[in-house]
């Protein structure tokens, strides 16, 4: 059983402006948002929020004490949040007067919380109004498989941890997400299982938050994170998208790099994820029928994305004749009308060690043939988008 996990490292932490002359509440704020390790809190006293935002940086957040709202009544207040521009602003006090208020909507509040402060409504505050300014756009690479068993999951491990042996930043910014609910394959290569019972966060969504996210997580020594859940039924219970679709809202928040294993079962997430992908990895077997789902699957792909996305059509379990003698590079290229096709080879004995020991191939032999295609196949399709 994978131990849980209570800290992530990110490779950019976000800016909170927090205004407060309350020191427990200020002690409260930063010690709850510090500890998620996503936000660098810069804490100022109450009055100094009529300055404006510092000249050397603007938060992408701000969090105002108003405590008994005795500053609404300043003049001024209206004017100074005009300082701010649109950087959102979470408001918290006691209760406030109707005066108060309607000063309190003229300054454009995005949120207000009442105190004393319960912490799931400040995070739950903070991560919906994040704007993500201050980061840069996370990178989805989905892998998925043409038909059962041609080495999606094997390969997207694989990719997930070159991306995360980089270095410990990167390793703490990159992540993995099984969407194969049917045997969360990606947890079980590796033995290890998630034990906590998802049924009543599937069925409220919104409880899944960046606090909870850590709770859920499996881990890997290299510091690479993974979400793996086993629930056959999830694609078929009612609120199971909005929880996948939550998931990876989550997901894309908190991490540089995302690895997606996609299965090809049609899902009412299938779609949602192609489209949003910004590198797209088919892996076939080079059969008639895993070529027909391949092709099948490009076409879909291309009717969806146009050209605006990278596929890469990766040829799996190759002999060590140039695709055996069934089908050449060139018949490929003309069945699939496209330029990026790679081969990895085949090699039972390490990908069966490795599944034995619960490690990835990689770990088994580094200079295997196999390990030696994927590498050069990641380094050519990853890198050259890697920021």
């Amino acid at each position: 059983m994978n131990a849980i996990n209570t800290k992530v490292l990110p490779t950019k932490r976000k800016q909170v402006a927090l205004f407060s002359s309350d020191p427990q509440f200020k002690r409260e704020v930063a010690t709850r948002l510090d500890a998620l390790a996503i936000y660098d809190v810069r804490i100022s006293e109450t009055a100094d929020f009529l300055n404006g935002p510092p000249a050397e940086t603007r938060p992408g957040i701000v969090i105002l004490d108003l405590a008994n709202g005795e500053l609404l009544g300043m003049p001024g207040i209206v004017a100074a949040r005009a300082l701010w521009a649109s950087v959102p602003l979470i408001a918290v006090s006691d209760e406030l007067t109707s005066e108060q208020t309607r000063i309190l909507v003229r300054m454009n509040a995005s949120d207000w919380l009442h105190k004393p402060l319960d912490a799931k409504e400040l995070l739950n505050a903070v991560t919906f109004h994040d704007t993500g300014n201050q980061g840069t756009k996370s990178r989805i690479i989905t892998f998925i498989s043409a038909s059962g068993g041609a080495g999606a999951t094997t390969i997207a491990l694989s990719a997930a941890e070159y991306l995360a042996s980089k270095s410990t930043e990167r390793a703490a910014s990159t992540c993995l997400v099984d969407l194969d609910f049917q045997s969360a394959n990606c947890g079980a290569y590796l033995n290890l299982f998630n034990q906590f019972d998802l049924a009543g966060i599937i069925g409220q969504p919104e409880r899944l938050d960046v606090e909870l996210m850590d709770v859920i997580r499996l881990s890997r020594p290299s510091g690479l994170t993974l979400y793996s859940f086993e629930r056959p039924q999830l694609p078929f219970e009612p609120q199971g998208a909005d929880f996948v679709f939550r998931l990876l809202d989550l997901v894309a928040y908190r991490f540089d790099d995302i690895v997606i294993d996609l299965p090809n079962i049609e899902t009412p997430w299938q779609n949602s994820v192609l489209s949003t992908s910004d590198e797209i990895f088919i892996v076939f077997e080079l059969n008639v029928a895993s070529l027909r789902q391949g092709k099948r699957l490009y076409t879909k792909i291309r009717e969806l994305r146009g050209n605006s996305v990278s596929v890469t059509l990766v040829a799996n379990k190759h002999k060590r004749k140039w695709f055996g003698n069934h089908f050449s590079r060139s018949e490929l290229e003309k069945i699939f009308k496209a330029p990026h096709i790679k081969s990895v080879g085949l090699d039972n004995a390490l990908l069966t060690d490795a599944l034995n020991r619960a490690i990835l191939p990689s770990e088994v032999d580094g200079r295997a043939r196999f390990n030696k295609d994927l590498k050069r196949m990641f380094k050519e399709r990853l890198d050259d988008a890697a920021r």
